[in-house]
């Protein structure tokens, strides 16, 4: 067994232990001495149940004592030689890290993650490259990001390097998942990768395996999900209205904005102008958007305000998925993963969709994206790596402090103990979100800001051991999880990249002036606003070209789906074999079990000829 395997092992069997049904039961029968003691201690931990409503055949009694705090921490401790290993090959930027003694040491999740993030920095290149040489030629022959020719094609080739990509990643999750040995081919096998610890329900016998395992109603959990769905949408209306008040204090939403359709008289109907907000966004007031520095007061305070949101919602999440009662541990986490991944996501592209369709302003779009991404990836290097590790080393603890050293002098294992015990809870959502918000970056507004996918090359090189760093030196060791791919990610990274033919189809022919540089003759420059609008007459014609593009890029996609299976060819082949093998030892038992019953059946039979006896023939 590798390290991992023992602390699953170990956390799998502590978790198992059912919270005691009687007093004698902790004490044993014969224990007169601490009866006493024991009877208070069991009164209080069933006390601590019915408060709770947990029926009693379905509680743990790690699951008790966690929850009211009588046990700081369940988790295994770091092995200090294993951590040197990993650390020495990962920190080497020319090599791959090291997916087996990751997976060996933190299980398949955390493997997982870090082998899609190396995935994503190798396929990063090729897109990287053409956005590069796009800006390069863009710049050489003086264009905008608004009239150049050529960028269209950055958008058009991001799109089916997103679906080749992401079509690549579920082929290498599955030679993954059957070398690790969590390959699952459907739904029904998920029980396979573990039942989560604070799964509830009734004890009850499985027409399966025919053992006693814990069943929940499904249309219970269903109902549940549904209740939580409306929670979450109105959660969403109302970080709605803090992006829209936003956008009005960022000066994006304006007076002037009824000039720009040409309603001059109508601009207050604008339908995210709110007067109050806007007005403090003018010039001279306190978010002046012309000042070079009080235009950056409004950016400051929504992202204070934003990530003060999404803190209190994943706090609500966590509570949603542990009401809604999934079985599996997978479930559970996608169920989390959904809820903030809608929430976040809204967050980061609410302001850019707002640019790009509703103002169509590109130069602007441009300007709001870049800052955002550039913005997005310093705090990622500042609040994940050199803020822990300035607090890390500098940080004293003026009241714990002699004691933790005189432990560790004395190398007894309570100073270690009590210092791992003090490190945080690492959960991989913050780093999985963040690279999934820089893929949105990338692919769904490649035409306005091709240069995203090759700076993303280099922030995920420094993100990658960031993210090691601290899950190292940071966090307790997490406690292994059998996985068999990243979940829920995996459909959201589809989603993206599917969307993103919209998206940039959506900048190409309506924000920018790209598709006017190939058919100049369908757009017009509107006299009043300065925009680029197509021609009356023209209207049909232009949005035949966008149907007719947008099927071509989908019709690639749904080839590239059919065309590259998601298990590779070796995978499928030895699938195959084992099932044949399962099978054709399932038909051998099953002969020599009719074989064995035949023979029972021919001695009973003479035996009683033997003792009936035959008659004799005269």
């Amino acid at each position: 067994f590798t390290s991992g395997d023992r602390a699953l092992l170990v956390e799998s069997m502590m978790a198992a232990i059912p919270a005691p049904t009687s007093s004698r039961e902790v004490a044993g029968q014969d224990d007169e001495k601490h009866s006493s003691l024991v009877k208070e201690a069991y009164r209080k931990l069933r006390s601590l149940e019915s408060e709770d409503g947990y029926e009693g055949h379905t509680s743990t009694l790690i699951e008790i004592l966690r929850q009211k705090e009588y046990i700081d921490a369940v988790a295994p401790i770091h092995v200090s030689h294993i951590k040197k290993r990993i650390s020495k090959e990962i920190y080497s930027i020319l090599k791959a890290p090291p997916l087996e003694v990751i997976r060996d040491y933190y299980g398949e999740g955390v493997a997982f993650y870090f082998a899609w993030m190396y995935h994503m920095i190798c396929w990063y290149v090729l897109p990287g490259l053409f956005g590069l040489v796009a800006y390069i030629v863009r710049r050489y022959r003086g264009d905008t990001v608004d009239n150049c020719e050529f960028t269209p094609f950055v958008g058009l080739i991001t799109f089916c390097w997103a679906v080749v990509c992401n079509r690549c990643w579920e082929r290498r999750e599955s030679e993954l998942a059957y070398k690790w040995g969590t390959f699952t081919s459907n739904d029904g096998d998920r029980r396979s990768l573990g039942i989560r610890p604070g799964f509830r329900g009734k004890i009850e016998r499985s027409p399966i395996t025919g053992r006693m395992e814990i069943f929940y109603p499904a249309s219970k959990r269903r109902f549940k999900c549904v209740v939580s769905g409306i929670i979450t949408v109105f959660l969403l209306a109302g970080a709605c209205v803090v992006m829209v008040i936003a956008m009005n204090l960022q000066g994006y939403v304006t007076l002037a904005d009824g000039e720009k359709w040409g309603v001059e008289e109508e601009a207050e109907e604008h339908p995210f102008y709110i007067p109050f907000f806007a007005r403090l966004s003018e010039e001279g007031h306190i978010f002046d958007a012309k000042s070079a520095w009080k235009s950056f007061l409004p950016v400051i305070l929504k992202a204070l305000v934003v990530n003060h949101m999404n803190e209190q919602y994943s706090r609500l999440a966590e509570k949603m998925a542990e009401w809604e009662n999934h079985e599996t541990v997978e479930d559970h986490q996608n169920s989390i993963i959904l809820r903030r991944v809608l929430f976040e996501a809204f967050d980061s592209y609410i302001i850019l969709f707002y640019l790009a369709i509703y103002e169509r302003n590109i130069m602007l779009l441009r300007l709001e994206l870049a800052g955002a991404f550039h913005i997005d990836t310093l705090r990622r290097v500042l609040t994940e790596c050199v803020i822990p590790y300035i607090i890390k080393h500098f940080k004293k603890d003026p009241v714990g402090a002699s004691k933790k050293d005189d432990d560790m002098k004395k190398e007894t294992p309570d100073g270690r103990l009590t210092a791992e015990a003090n490190l945080e809870e690492y959960d991989t959502f913050d780093d999985y979100i963040e690279i999934l918000i820089q893929f949105g970056y990338v692919t769904l507004f490649a035409s306005a800001y091709p240069l995203a996918a090759f700076i993303a090359i280099g922030a995920n090189l420094i993100e990658i051991r960031a993210d090691f760093w601290k899950l190292n030196h940071l966090f307790r060791r997490v406690t292994p999880v059998r996985a068999n791919n990243i979940g829920m990610w995996k459909m959201v990274l589809k989603c993206f990249a599917w969307f993103s033919a919209v998206s940039n189809l959506i900048i190409f022919a309506f924000t920018s002036s790209q598709l006017r540089e190939w058919l100049p003759d369908y757009y017009v420059t509107d006299e009043v606003s300065g925009r680029t609008v197509p021609k009356a007459s023209s209207a049909e014609q232009i949005l035949l070209v966008i149907l007719v593009i947008e099927h071509l890029a989908l019709l690639f996609a749904i080839s590239v789906k059919n065309a590259i299976p998601s298990i590779p060819e070796n995978i499928r082949v030895e699938i195959q074999k084992r099932l044949w093998l399962h099978d054709e030892l399932a038909t051998n038992a099953r002969n020599l079990s009719v074989q064995k019953s035949s023979l029972e059946v021919t001695s009973l039979s003479q035996s009683s000829m033997k003792v009936l006896g035959r008659p004799k023939l005269k």
